[in-house]
This record gives structure tokens, sequence and C-alpha cells, in this order.
């Protein structure tokens, strides 16, 4: 299957005969895909998608997703919502359990810390010599997340996986290689960092991956365990997209700045002092991106948390099994 992602301003995707068209400003033919073959389409908010190309992606089932220039997601569009109400009941049932929903919470967390903890992990191993801020990091995450299977709530909870973010994003910046990397610490929008612009691109990605195959199976993703329910949030998405952040967009945006495919020069700032990534560098980022997806088959994970997730509402399995990660094999 074809992932689709469309970065040039002006361009328009088309539906002509049995393919997808897209078209550079001037007229020309930049790709055509076979209508059968597009599984996803990401494009920004500056390429035009005609009708026709709208209505035969919601026919055959192809998710559109639209970001900003600086990577927020802006919406999807996504094929009518099955009717599964009978998963959907179960799933309010079992959410409505604040006790079933700690323990949820706790694997969410404990698998999500250990996962950063592997990725630090990795680094020593895979960089000789001294790396006392890994190491002190880990350590300290190793001794916070021992006290998570007793977390009384939610919000206690909340507070050990805050104070192990703290010490794996204190040491986050000793894993970039010296350059023009800098990372002066986790920030959320608007980026004003190249290295936080990248982590937050990853991050909407994945999670738009991950609610629109909740979207699919029929599940409510907007009523997570760990995460608190707001309006207009996707807590149920966010809560499974934990475990794959450190292992999957963590480590591939250490890779891109310490090899150099991206660098601060790939980046323009915008008036409220965030960071606009240039046409040619997203494009990179992408092709990145994909190779990152299928070489740790993530959208096959990504499906089989979420089958796991539905055995769990239907009472098939106890509890939820996040994806562990490990810096070994």
């Amino acid at each position: 299957m074809t992932i689709l992602y469309v970065v040039t301003d002006g361009a328009t995707v088309r539906k002509r005969g049995g393919s997808f068209i897209v078209e550079t400003p001037e007229g020309g033919t930049a790709a055509e895909i076979e209508a059968v073959r597009l599984e996803h389409a990401c494009i920004l908010n500056t390429v035009q998608v005609t009708t026709q190309a709208l209505t035969a992606m919601l026919e055959q089932g192809v998710e559109l997703a639209i970001l900003s220039h600086r990577g927020k997601l802006l919406g999807q569009l996504t094929p009518p919502m099955p009717k599964n109400i009978l998963l959907r009941k179960a799933q309010y049932m079992k959410e409505c359990d604040p006790d079933f929903a700690l323990e949820q919470a706790r694997r969410i967390v404990a698998v999500k810390v250990e996962n950063q903890r592997q990725v630090l992990l990795r680094h020593r191993l895979d960089e000789p010599g001294e790396q006392p801020q890994a190491e002190a990091a880990e350590k300290e995450m190793a001794r916070l997340a021992a006290s998570i299977p007793a977390a009384p709530d939610l919000a206690v909870l909340r507070g050990i996986e805050g104070a192990c973010a703290r010490a794996y994003w204190g040491a986050f910046g000793s894993m970039l290689k010296a350059g023009d990397a800098a990372f002066p610490g986790r920030e959320q929008r608007p980026a004003t960092n190249p290295v936080n612009a990248v982590l937050s691109l990853g991050y909407v990605l994945l999670g738009g991956m991950i609610q629109s195959l909740l979207d699919g199976i029929g599940f409510d993703p907007h009523l997570g365990f760990f995460h608190e329910e707001a309006y207009g949030r996707p807590s149920l998405a966010l809560d499974l997209v934990e475990p794959f952040r450190a292992p999957v967009v963590d480590r591939m945006t250490l890779r891109l700045f310490n090899l150099r495919v991206l660098t601060h020069a790939d980046f323009d700032p915008e008036e409220d002092g965030g960071l606009r990534m240039r046409p040619e560098a997203l494009r990179r980022f992408f092709r990145e991106w994909e190779k990152t997806l299928k070489k740790m088959d993530v959208r096959l994970r990504v499906r089989e948390q979420a089958e796991g997730l539905r055995r769990l509402f239907l009472g098939e399995n106890d509890a939820i099994m996040p994806w562990s990660w490990r810096a070994r094999p």
C-alpha cells in the first residue's frame, strides 16, 4: 500500500481515471498513484484537493490528514464512523470503573517510562565512553518507576510520570551530538527550537494515525484511562501514543539531527517565535518517517494495540498490554 505526502505550496491532488494525480502549481504532474493502492494521505493546508479526489478517498476508506506548516494537525477526513455501539457501550462501562481505569493507567505509564529508559540505555550502548547524564536519568527513572504499581490515584500517578519526564528530558540533550541541534528542554507549542519542532510533528503524526484507527474500529477516542477528559481531547488515542513516543519519535529525532539529515538551517522563524520547517526539509522528514514506521512495523504494532484494547473492553482480556521496546533484541 502507498502513503501520500504532499508538502508543495499550491499543489493539487486530483482523481483521474483509476489514479490520484499530484499536480505542481505550474500544472505539471509530480506524482501518480493507483487509487486502489492508496492507504493514507497527508497534506499541508496550502495544498488543494478536488471534490472528486475527496469523494474517491472516502469511498475507498482512505484517511486524509491536513497539517499546518508548523506540524499542527488541523483535521482529518475519515470515512463514516462504524455503527459499533456494542463496543462503545462496553468501553463506557469499563472506563467508568475507577479501579479498573487506574490499573490500566498504571500499565500505560509503566511501559512509557520503561521505553524512555530503554532509549537512554540504547544511547549508552551505542556511544562508547562516559554518559553521566543518561546514566543518572536512567537510574532516577528506575527508582521512580518502582512506585507506579502502588500509585493510589491518577493524581499521584501523573506526578510520578511528570518526575520521570523531567529526568528523561533533562538528559535528552546529552544524546544530541555537538552542532546546531541544541536542546534547551521540552517545550509545548509553539516550538521555538528545531529539535522540539520535529518531536512535536512526530507526535502529531503518531497521534493522528492512532486516532484514525480507533475511529475506524468504533471506539470513542475521547475517553481514556490516563489522560484527563477535556473538550476535543482524544484521551484514549493519547493513552495509546505514550509507549510509542520514545522508541519511535524520540529516537528518530535524535538520528535526524545527529546525522545532520536536518539542521537549524532547515527552519524559518515565524512572528510568534515558532518555527516553520522548509518544504525540502519536510520531504526529508517524511521519507525518514516512513522508513522508521516500516522498519519498526509501527502500523502493525498500533493495530495490535487497538485489537488488544477491543478485547479488553469486551471482557476477553483482563488488562491492557502496552507495546514494550527493548534496547537490544
